[in-house]
């Protein structure tokens, strides 16, 4: 600022001074009042509430147990029970049965040169250890055919059979008529439920061919079934063939427990 603005400002407050002091109080005639003015009074100040601290309870550790697992041997005469055999809860009161053919129409179904009764063959061509068959004799034949309803009473049980065919040799056959004397056979095990539903459809595995058996002959074939407890007819075609054999066998341990 410069010199001539302070003469300005010292001037001006002079000026006030004399107002405030004289003048006012000549023209009002009221004494002058040089006391500090008085301001409101202000509230207390209130001080906020403190919050509650939260207190920290101790923890107490619990002390980790260890389990021991002690394995534990079986005693030696305790002997495993096996789950590939079920062994029935209610061993069933049953006798061999004697399975015929019926007429494949009875089934609503349609095969050529049908089979309607067994061969005179009584007992199985081949040989059934450990095992009884559930047949008062297999069921034997050369054509295809349908058989009656056969009642399975234990909950497992096994499908037994062979074939011979029609020729000896199929090394014999001329090539031209290789692939139409070409033997076959199949078995389908049904439910006569309804409606009636085919579980399993049974072919040999491989070629029927006599030659390749002389040296590991694979027959009888087995065909294993859990699906026990119920009644099943079987579907038979066979083709070429001069014989068949099938039998329903189940564990010998079964039965020495009626």
């Amino acid at each position: 600022m410069e010199k001539e603005d302070y003469q300005w400002l010292i001037l001006a407050l002079a000026i006030l001074l004399v107002v405030s002091l004289i003048i006012k109080p000549a023209l009002t005639h009221e004494e002058p009042n040089f006391q500090v003015p008085q301001f409101p009074e202000l509230p207390p100040l209130r001080m906020p509430t403190p919050l509650p601290v939260a207190t920290t309870q101790p923890v107490t550790k619990v002390p980790t147990q260890r389990v021991t697992t002690i394995a534990t041997q079986a005693p030696p005469d305790v002997v495993p029970a096996t789950t590939t055999q079920p062994v029935p809860t209610t061993l069933p009161v049953w006798t061999q049965q004697s399975v015929q053919f019926v007429d494949p129409r009875t089934y609503n179904v349609s095969l050529q040169s049908v089979q309607y009764r067994n061969l005179s063959q009584t007992q199985s061509p081949y040989r059934i250890t450990d095992y009884t068959s559930l047949l008062a004799s297999p069921i034997t034949g050369q054509y295809s055919g349908t058989t009656e309803v056969i009642d399975i009473p234990f909950p497992y049980w096994e499908l037994w059979y062979t074939v011979e065919t029609a020729s000896p040799d199929l090394r014999t056959e001329s090539l031209s008529s290789y692939s139409t004397a070409l033997p076959t056979f199949s078995i389908d095990v049904v439910d006569p439920g309804n409606p009636p539903s085919i579980i399993r459809t049974i072919t040999p595995p491989g070629i029927l061919d006599p030659f390749l058996w002389k040296t590991d002959d694979p027959r009888p074939w087995k065909e294993k079934f859990l699906e026990g407890n119920n009644q099943y007819y079987f579907i038979i075609k066979a083709n070429m063939l001069s014989s068949y054999s099938i039998d329903i066998v189940v564990p010998t341990s079964y039965l020495e427990k009626i």
